[in-house]
């Protein structure tokens, strides 16, 4: 996606009253193709639903949280505990969840147990974001991190992305939840951080979204 038409993707979520990092995850999230089942997690809104934005047939779609709890692809799991159950995914979603998970390796775990051989995890958590608790916040995963508990719980990773353009949209993405109160404003101070971050990024050799990610993305596959 060139620069122009990712632009207009952050004015249209601007405009909804999207974060920065929500976003992000929505421009590379539409982009992926769901052909068999699969399972979400977290959203409390029907309507937030990222898996509502895909292709997906909608039979096809489960979530595990507690909006949904009468729907008959309500899947009860709980990921702070040991899980029993039976049916399997071929994909998982998992977006702005990790994070208030305490025990992440027990997470991972509880996940591969109902994802199928060869499934897809699509992962997403933010970075550079503000405390969020629902009813806990805590951690916040560098690549890094998340690449070896990856690896280390039997997944390939096929996509990895630090979503960012650098300190003023870091910034940005700080004080939005107060300037997204001024409908109109958000705009020309997102438009000239952009501006100002790719300047930044003509004097400097590491790439700007590794130094300042927003959020991290992630698509991994099961091995085993």
């Amino acid at each position: 996606m060139n620069c122009f038409k990712v632009f207009i993707e952050f004015i249209i979520g601007t405009l909804k009253a999207h974060s920065i990092c929500r976003i992000y995850q929505i421009i590379h999230f539409k982009k992926i193709l769901f052909k068999e089942e699969a399972l979400e997690f977290g959203e409390n809104e029907l309507k937030r639903s990222f898996l509502y934005l895909s292709k997906i047939n909608k039979k096809n779609i489960f979530f595990s949280n507690n909006f949904d709890s009468k729907n008959k692809n309500f899947v009860k799991m709980n990921l702070e505990k040991k899980n029993k159950i039976n049916k399997k995914f071929k994909n998982i979603v998992i977006l702005n969840v990790l994070e208030h998970i305490y025990d992440t390796n027990n997470a991972i775990l509880e996940i591969k147990k109902v994802l199928k051989k060869n499934g897809n995890l699509i992962l997403s958590t933010p970075f550079i974001y503000r405390y969020h608790g629902a009813p806990n916040d805590y951690n916040r995963y560098t690549m890094s991190y998340l690449e070896k508990i990856l690896r280390l719980n039997k997944f390939k990773l096929t996509k990895k992305i630090n979503c960012g353009t650098g300190p003023f949209l870091a910034g940005y993405s700080m004080i939005f939840d107060y300037i997204k109160r001024f409908p109109l404003l958000p705009i020309p101070i997102l438009f000239f951080s952009l501006i100002l971050d790719k300047f930044l990024s003509l004097f400097q050799k590491t790439k700007m979204s590794s130094l300042y990610p927003i959020c991290i993305f992630i698509i991994a596959k099961k091995i085993d």
